[in-house]
């Protein structure tokens, strides 16, 4: 086997599952998946997904399904929970040299893979439990198979055909991960390279029947259930609500300016990020067919989601691919005009550097964990500064430097930082959670009091009931009977004035008993 691929493999293998399941679900979408899926092996229903009994339409069915296969494989926990994330980066990783490799050579499909793996979407969104790089593993497959068929023009017809199968299978699991996006995307952007690059011969072939036959044959069915069992309440949550107004509206306080997506990936493809001006430029003026697809790619989700409403730094992930083939060109094809990118980088990474070194002694805030690995990390980001300005002022590569420098920041995360933040921000919900495991019979509810922690179903297997003032909390007591109830220490008032006791309280959630 090739060894650029081999040791590719190893990177994504080796940073995807290390350290997997070692810190708690986070909340909010972690943990929600992660309960949904319980409840769907549980209760068998594989067409319909539930959170606390109720019926669940964020999001189509098959990162459930996922999911569920890893609970059936591994058993249910947080390592199992985040495995379907996992195996789609590292699909992604091979599918990023292959694709590369092809238009390229194998040290511009090997350079492909370092910036996606030593990057902090890959970091992420690669070891957490949500659908995100299902998605965009999909997408990718999808737009892949797009960019082989219009270059495949030498190729015979049944190969080419090949590739519209595939892209419109890919975009039919797009759909079935995501929604609509898996339509929008794989179509809009291919439509719209074509029209840029004003081929209108290959937007007639793009639209094939028997590709539309593939991706109803993948699609339809979950769907036609889904409509079949739960009609206008589906309709209404998932394509209204989850759809048209999360993108028109704002869903769950998720807002954010025009520029939101700025820092997201200047921050999400750090230290690689500040390639990307010089790439652009490149692809501009010399006009590459890969690069050029790349950038279209990009800036069609860029500008979808930046004129959202409802914005989160997950959204973009699908972007991050083509991202990754701009900058690992710019990178892998020379160095003598990306002298301004290791100058910015210098500069960011010093400051940040020096910002992680102070933080400890300005930030004071009670409640706030020592974090042991976090002056480890500001000597990289300083070891990171001082290599880019050595770059810059000697004009000498330093690209193998950085991957080697992201490694060790990964792993001083992973050991240094995630275990006392998760603790800080999941520790009390997790030990409140076990307590009313053990202490409530099966028939006796859990109560949340004003709020939306999912990981609290997940860890106590018991029902809960959300309560959201002291109305509701009055009207629920009238039934008597023991209970449990977790809420945010500023609500600690108001728990005992209704007759519960306090058991704990570590400063940001309290719990109390009822007898």
């Amino acid at each position: 086997m090739n060894r650029f691929l081999l040791f590719a493999l190893f990177l994504s293998l080796f940073f995807g599952f290390f350290r997997l399941g070692s810190t708690r679900l986070f909340d909010v979408d972690e943990a929600v998946f992660a309960q949904a899926t319980k409840e769907m092996v549980h209760s068998g229903d594989w067409i319909t997904p539930t959170y606390n009994g109720e019926n669940r339409y964020d999001k189509p069915i098959l990162f459930y399904w996922m999911m569920a296969v890893s609970y059936k494989l591994f058993g249910i926990s947080e390592f199992s929970a985040r495995v379907p994330s996992v195996v789609s980066a590292v699909f992604l990783c091979i599918a990023l040299f292959f694709f590369v490799r092809h238009f390229r050579d194998d040290k511009g499909a090997f350079w492909s893979v370092i910036v996606f793996v030593f990057s902090l979407y890959f970091f992420v969104y690669a070891r957490a439990a949500v659908t995100d790089m299902a998605l965009t593993l999909f997408i990718s497959l999808s737009l892949f198979s797009f960019f082989r068929f219009i270059t495949e023009e030498g190729a015979g017809a049944a190969r080419r055909d090949y590739f519209i199968y595939a892209f419109y299978a890919f975009s039919a699991l797009a759909f079935l991960t995501k929604g609509l996006v898996g339509i929008l995307f794989p179509f809009g952007i291919a439509v719209s390279f074509l029209l840029i690059v004003k081929d209108a011969v290959s937007i007639k072939k793009l639209f094939n029947l028997k590709g539309l036959m593939v991706f109803f044959l993948i699609a339809l069915p979950w769907y036609s259930a889904e409509f079949i069992l739960n009609g206008k309440e589906f309709f209404e949550q998932f394509i209204i609500k989850h759809h048209f107004k999360r993108y028109s509206g704002v869903i769950s306080g998720h807002k954010g300016p025009l520029y939101y997506y700025l820092p997201v990936i200047l921050i999400g493809l750090y230290p690689w990020i500040f390639y990307l001006p010089s790439a652009v430029r490149k692809t501009l003026r010399d006009r590459d067919p890969l690069r050029f697809f790349a950038l279209v790619w990009f800036v069609f989700i860029f500008l979808f989601f930046t004129l959202s409403t409802t914005k989160l730094p997950n959204y973009i992930l699908p972007a991050v691919p083509a991202a990754v083939i701009l900058l690992s060109s710019a990178i892998s094809e020379g160095h003598r005009w990306n002298r301004s990118a290791e100058l910015g980088l210098a500069i960011v990474s010093l400051l940040g550097g020096g910002a992680l070194f102070l933080a400890p002694r300005y930030v004071t805030r009670p409640g706030i964990p020592d974090l042991p690995g976090l002056f480890p990390l500001a000597g990289i980001f300083l070891c990171l500064g001082l290599l880019s300005l050595r770059g810059f002022l000697s004009g000498r590569q330093i690209r193998a430097g950085l991957p080697v420098l992201m490694a060790v920041f990964f792993v001083t995360v992973s050991v240094g930082i995630l275990p006392a933040a998760t603790d800080y921000l999941q520790g009390a919900l997790y030990r409140y959670s076990l307590y009313a495991k053990h202490a409530l019979s099966e028939d006796k509810p859990l109560v949340a009091y004003r709020m939306n922690n999912p990981s609290i179903l997940f860890y106590s297997d018991h029902r809960l009931v959300n309560i959201r003032n002291p109305e509701e909390l009055s009207s629920f007591l009238l039934n008597g009977g023991r209970s449990v109830a977790i809420a945010k220490t500023q609500d600690t008032s108001t728990l005992k004035e209704a007759g519960f006791v306090l058991l704990e309280n570590n400063g940001r959630y309290a719990l109390f008993e009822r007898k």
